[in-house]
């Protein structure tokens, strides 16, 4: 993997106030590297049929079919190039983040930076198995809409330690949420925005989202699309609207059937790593079986396929599911993810998908912060800013002008 000369690009102008200037940064994968894959993707065997692989339905997972399908096009029609151009045509940096025992991390985010001098700085955090993909097409609806002098926000959207484009954790130390959160914040200083920013985020970022609201001053605000919780005792059985009655058996049945994978991550990570290292085809499967399951309609392959291929490239895959741990460390009943005690006093936002994999009714996501803003939509899921990224824009846009201090 090489960076090749940066161009400037519109919004690409740092705020003054940062403390240091980031690098930019242009993604360019060697052809060389690009040809290793293709050569160990088409070598790569599949499955033979078997009577849960057949299963239409999907309910042993996905099916043989489809994964046929899928290499096929992976082999013969999806271009890199394409999506490499798609990401180089924002503005991407990389930034050294040292941390508070000295050791340095380079930090990837693209970003769109406003002109304007009371922009809100916005900073949007992707989960597993996505990665800041997940929001080029939320951030190219701003820049379709707004002039860099025109934008009202400051939108960065990094990578998360361990994942695609940024340094991974220690290999002498443990790496837990807090970690990454700490790292995030850094990296949000780092930018200038001591004054305040907003966190927004979905899956894993729903997660370092909650632990930097609830831990730095700096931030003032946190919208969520994502949240995982058991039922709070305070809260009747009947609390539910009629859509949040129709869609919570969608919690149940990851709780039941859904959730083999994030115990795999959290108990033998280093057996899943050498796995899933060891051909393109597994890891299409076990992140392609996540696209279908937790989404409202199927996402474009080509889309899913640009995700899993940042994945392979980057080696990503053994040093994301960190955070998985902690899932299966703590007896608490809770928030998920060691969250348990991270009641969030500043102003929060939730957006509720029908489709997401565990949609928490408003009734509970309000026990755990002030809740100051709720949307409940009919359609979307798990990825709500690849599925819906109108609708979810429109929510942070809506929650922005509720929540800035500046705004009141």
């Amino acid at each position: 993997m090489a960076a090749s000369k940066p161009t400037s690009l519109p919004y690409g102008t740092v705020p003054s106030s940062a403390r240091q200037q980031p690098s930019k940064f242009e993604l360019h994968i060697e052809d060389q590297q690009l040809s290793n894959f293709k050569q160990l993707l088409r070598l790569s065997p599949v499955a033979k049929d078997s009577y849960e692989n057949q299963q239409q339905d999907r309910r042993f997972g996905v099916t043989r079919e489809w994964i046929l399908n899928a290499k096929k096009y992976w082999e013969n029609e999806f271009n890199w190039r394409v999506h490499e151009k798609k990401i180089n045509s924002f503005p991407n940096f990389k930034t050294n983040i040292t941390d508070d025992d000295g050791k340095v991390f380079i930090i990837h985010f693209a970003a769109l930076f406003s002109e304007k001098a009371d922009a809100v700085p916005i900073a949007l955090f992707h989960g597993w198995p996505g990665s800041f993909l997940e929001f080029l097409d939320l951030m190219d609806l701003l820049r379709n809409r707004f002039s860099p002098q025109e934008l009202p926000y400051h939108i960065i959207a990094p990578s998360l330690p361990g994942y695609t484009l940024s340094t991974q954790p220690p290999l002498d130390k443990d790496w837990k949420i807090a970690d990454t959160a700490r790292i995030m914040h850094k990296l949000l200083i780092q930018l200038g925005f001591e004054s305040g920013y907003v966190v927004q985020g979905g899956d894993i970022g729903s997660f370092v989202s909650r632990t930097i609201a609830a831990t730095y001053k700096e931030c003032k605000a946190m919208h969520l699309n994502f949240m995982f919780m058991s039922k709070p005792d305070n809260v009747s059985e009947n609390a539910l609207s009629e859509l949040e009655a129709k869609f919570i058996h969608r919690l149940h049945d990851f709780q039941a059937t859904g959730n083999a994978y994030g115990r795999e991550h959290g108990t033998r990570p280093a057996t899943i790593g050498h796995a899933l290292a060891s051909s393109p085809v597994s890891l299409l499967a076990w992140i392609g079986e996540k696209f279908l399951e937790w989404t409202d309609q199927d996402l474009p392959l080509d889309t899913v396929l640009g995700d899993i291929t940042l994945y392979w490239l980057c080696e990503s895959f053994a040093t994301s599911i960190y955070t998985y741990r902690e899932d299966f460390t703590t007896k608490e009943k809770g928030y998920f993810h060691g969250q348990e005690k991270l009641h969030v006093n500043k102003p929060m936002g939730y957006s509720y998908f029908p489709y997401e994999l565990a949609p928490i009714p408003k009734s509970w996501a309000e026990t755990t912060g002030n809740l100051v803003f709720f949307k409940a939509h009919e359609e979307g899921g798990h990825f709500a800013a690849l599925e819906k990224p109108k609708l979810l824009l429109a929510d942070i846009e809506e929650f922005v002008s509720i929540a800035w201090p500046q705004r009141n």
